[in-house]
């Protein structure tokens, strides 16, 4: 037999997780990135795009965030590649398999977090140098889910 407390107790923790459901769904509607200027040179230095921040949301959790490149490699048979990459603090002496957040522009309001209006520039290092002619591509995604993503020929 259940005790009074007990399913008060289980009411409070069922209340509390349709909230935080609720709230998550609240913030996913209002984040929305865009993305722009790709580029990438068939050497060993990173990729650059630009992410802008075209939700109502703070973004700040790039731990969490994801980065997937897919492009062909200058080996034999140009082989295509996919990578997730993980964030890193800084851009100096970026590794491979890495992204990272060199410049925010106008970062006034919470500097080091990506407020909405703000732009971004990304270094992303592939592990392998890529062929000039084939494709680059990347998907960025926020900590909530929402992604946008661009191509572009390596030049």
């Amino acid at each position: 037999m259940m005790s009074f407390p007990a399913i008060i107790d289980d009411t409070t923790k069922v209340s509390a997780s349709e909230s935080q459901m609720a709230n998550n769904q609240f913030l996913r509607l209002q984040t929305n990135i865009s993305m722009s200027n790709l580029q990438d040179q068939n050497n060993n230095s990173p990729a650059t795009f630009q992410i802008t921040n075209t939700g109502n949301t703070l973004l700040w959790n790039f731990n969490n965030f994801d980065v997937i490149i897919t492009y062909q490699e200058n080996a034999t048979n140009n082989p295509t590649l996919t990578e997730t990459l993980k964030y890193a603090n800084s851009c100096s002496g970026l590794a491979s398999d890495q992204w990272c957040i060199s410049h925010i522009q106008n970062d006034n309001i919470h500097p080091g977090l990506l407020d909405p209006g703000e732009i971004a520039t990304i270094n992303a290092q592939p592990a392998h140098q890529t062929e000039s002619g084939g494709n680059f591509a990347v998907e960025f995604g926020t900590d909530n889910g929402v992604t946008t993503s661009d191509s572009v020929k390596i030049s």
